[in-house]
């Protein structure tokens, strides 16, 4: 939950700023419209809409693991099959000269 909420965190400055250049409808870059966010609205404009994203993100990701662990579950893998999967193609890159 932390990594996808520093993910958010990270993210949303450069969001906001893509969303404040698609609103105007201008020709002005990424750059100078952050310049004029910061001196119109201060710091925080940077990071208006963080906890729709953070809940957002984190919602997102718990319903991939969900769908994931339900494919898994209905196919009848279990973490033992993974773990032999992954042993099996790290020991075939390894001879083939993969990116392992």
């Amino acid at each position: 939950t932390r990594g996808v909420f520093c993910a958010a965190f990270v993210s949303n400055p450069a969001d906001a700023t893509i969303s404040t250049m698609k609103k105007a409808k201008s020709d002005v870059g990424p750059i100078e419209t952050a310049k004029s966010m910061i001196e119109s609205d201060g710091i925080p404009s940077l990071f208006r809409g963080l906890g729709v994203r953070m809940f957002f993100y984190t919602f997102i990701v718990g319903l991939q693991f969900l769908v994931y662990d339900a494919i898994r579950f209905s196919l009848g893998i279990g973490s033992d099959d993974l773990k032999l999967y992954l042993d099996v193609l790290g020991g075939a890159l390894r001879e083939t000269g993969g990116p392992v």
